[in-house]
């Protein structure tokens, strides 16, 4: 299981745990919101899913719940998971919008085989559906220095301020270059083709 941690007064503290906490005292909005955020910079953990997923049945939403565990190993046939799913398939009539609810951070073979089975199975039901959906990860676009979406994640170390104090700083001019990047990716394909999707997730 992956560990998620994050500094707090000096101290190194498991995401995880501090969701539990939050639990624990009844405050499950703040351990949904810590999840959540956590889920951002480790998509794919089994820890952040599987709690989240558990947090927003104690918030009463089933169909969240669902979203969360559809990418994740849970079977189909789960009691618990199943009962979310179908209360997702119910919330969401398209396959197409059901797709638009998973919260996908991350390319779809960073999930575990049940997760991409699903997915999969997902896809071919928008495409029966006459309708065209990746999982927005797993669309990778290169420029000329080979940099590839993954280079849009923002690491550990990596600032989220996009100022440029023209010093060459590390984590500054990187974030301000992927945007940079960024942009001209969409202009490019506004330019070429209107039919295709590009979703870029900045951290």
């Amino acid at each position: 299981m992956t560990t998620v941690v994050v500094e707090r007064y000096g101290r190194r503290v498991d995401v995880i745990d501090r969701a539990q906490e939050d639990l624990a005292r009844g405050d499950s909005i703040a351990a949904r919101d810590r999840l959540v955020s956590a889920l951002v910079r480790n998509p794919a953990s089994p820890g952040i899913l599987e709690l989240l997923a558990y947090t927003y049945l104690v918030l009463g939403d089933r169909a969240a719940a669902g979203a969360v565990w559809f990418l994740t190993d849970k079977s189909d046939d789960d009691p618990t998971a199943s009962a979310a799913f179908a209360a997702l398939q119910k919330q969401h009539r398209s396959p197409l919008t059901l797709a638009r609810a998973l919260p996908i951070h991350a390319p779809s073979d960073w999930y575990p085989a049940r997760a991409r089975n699903r997915l999969e199975r997902l896809e071919a039901a928008i495409a029966a559906n006459g309708q065209h959906w990746m999982p927005p990860r797993d669309v990778v676009y290169f420029d000329e220095d080979g940099l590839n979406s993954d280079d849009f994640y923002l690491s550990d170390g990596d600032s989220e301020d996009d100022g440029f104090d023209g010093a060459g700083s590390g984590s500054s001019y990187r974030s301000v270059r992927q945007r940079a990047i960024a942009a001209t990716i969409v202009i490019a394909i506004a330019a070429t083709s209107a039919s295709v999707v590009l979703a870029l997730v900045f951290g």
